[in-house]
């Protein structure tokens, strides 16, 4: 009787919400996507994966490859602040993470914005995935990291160029000595912000760096 009494109330009153994936208003079920961006997500799983290179991280895990309902769901988050997609994207981060257990990380410590972006915006979506995908993980989130140079948006930029964008773009500002740090953040792209994040930590004495990010981009995907 509840099913056809929501069924009903379906026909009055249809769901009218966008999907965060494809921005289709054909309304979703569950999770902030329609049926077929969520067919489309599960296809592109990745799971544990290859650090960008550069030998900072001793592994590296992606919710999913970059593009499609991933990428929707990135820009949702990150400009459009639909914050409350964070706890069903950190589920997949700390799913994926779980893959290259065990690793004997102690703390996630998210990609930090600098301060005038983060008053622009309100929020560090990095920090937002950190915690969800911390308190699945059973492990405290270290905001160990500040970015002490307004540096340029790395999505318009080369990739050699985001590697001299970033370049002492950080410093610890916890003490991270001996602690095994995942490193969150929303995409890994050329690696270039992920392994400027990774020295800072390796400099302040951390013993390992691993990578945690939703989604990786990837040619064949």
């Amino acid at each position: 009787m509840n099913r056809l009494f929501d069924a009903l109330l379906g026909l009055i009153y249809p769901r009218r919400a966008q999907c965060m994936g494809c921005g289709s208003q054909a309304g979703f079920e569950r999770d902030w996507l329609c049926e077929d961006c969520r067919q489309q997500l599960a296809r592109r799983w990745a799971g544990p994966g290859q650090p960008p290179p550069g030998g900072m991280f001793l592994g590296a895990a992606y919710g999913y490859h970059y593009g499609g309902p991933a990428g929707g769901l990135v820009r949702s988050l990150k400009y459009r602040g639909v914050t409350r997609l964070a706890p069903m994207m950190g589920r997949a981060m700390a799913s994926a993470f779980d893959g290259i257990q065990p690793t004997g990380a102690d703390c996630l410590v998210p990609v930090p914005m600098h301060r005038k972006r983060l008053r622009q915006r309100g929020f560090n979506h990095a920090a937002l995935l950190a915690r969800e995908a911390g308190t699945l993980l059973a492990l405290p989130t270290l905001e160990a990291l500040e970015r002490v140079r307004n540096t340029r948006q790395q999505a318009r930029l080369s990739a050699s160029k985001r590697r001299r964008n970033m370049d002492d773009a950080f410093k610890a500002v916890e003490d991270v000595r001996g602690r095994r740090v995942i490193l969150v953040d929303d995409v890994c792209t050329t690696g270039a912000t992920a392994n400027a994040c990774a020295k800072a930590l390796l400099d302040a004495g951390a013993e390992a760096v691993y990578l945690l990010c939703f989604a990786v981009a990837s040619e064949d995907k």
